[in-house]
C-alpha cells in the first residue's frame, strides 16, 4: 500500500490517534447532507410499509428532499406514493403550534384514506423544540 493511501485511510480528524495532526473538522463534500440522518433511517426502514400513511413532522424541505428515494415492492395499496407532512414553517415553531398542525395532518389521513396505521417521521426541527 502506498503512503498517500494509508495517509487518506487515517483521515479521520475526531480520533484520539490524529487529534494533534488534524484538530479541525473534516470539511463537508458536495451532497454529504443528503440523508444520514435518524428521519432518513426511519424512511428507509419504513417506507416499504405500503399500506399506511406516512406522515413527515417537519418543514416541507425534508419532506421533499427524501420523499420516494425508497419504495415498496407491493402490488397493492399506492398510498405510502402520497407525500404527506405537516409543513411546520418558522412563525408554527416560534408560536408553537406544532404539536397542533401534528395532531391536524394525523386525523387528516385517517379522514382522508382511513390507512390500518400511521407512521409519523420526527425531524430535527420538532425534536429540538
Amino acid at each position: 500500500m502506498k503512503q498517500k493511501d494509508i495517509a487518506a485511510l487515517l483521515d479521520e480528524p475526531a480520533c484520539a490517534h490524529n487529534k494533534k495532526a488534524k484538530s479541525g473538522c473534516a470539511k463537508p463534500k458536495p451532497g454529504a447532507t443528503a440523508g444520514g440522518c435518524a428521519f432518513d433511517g426511519a424512511q428507509i426502514a419504513l417506507l416499504p410499509v405500503a399500506d399506511v400513511a406516512h406522515i413527515v413532522h417537519g418543514s416541507i424541505a425534508c419532506a421533499g428532499s427524501s420523499w420516494d428515494n425508497r419504495g415498496t415492492r407491493s402490488s397493492g395499496s399506492r398510498l405510502f406514493r402520497i407525500g404527506m407532512t405537516t409543513d411546520l414553517t418558522e412563525q408554527d415553531v416560534i408560536m408553537g403550534r406544532g404539536e397542533k398542525r401534528l395532531f391536524h395532518s394525523i386525523k387528516q389521513a385517517i379522514d382522508s384514506y382511513s390507512p390500518p396505521a400511521v407512521f409519523v417521521y420526527n425531524t430535527c426541527v420538532p425534536a429540538l423544540i
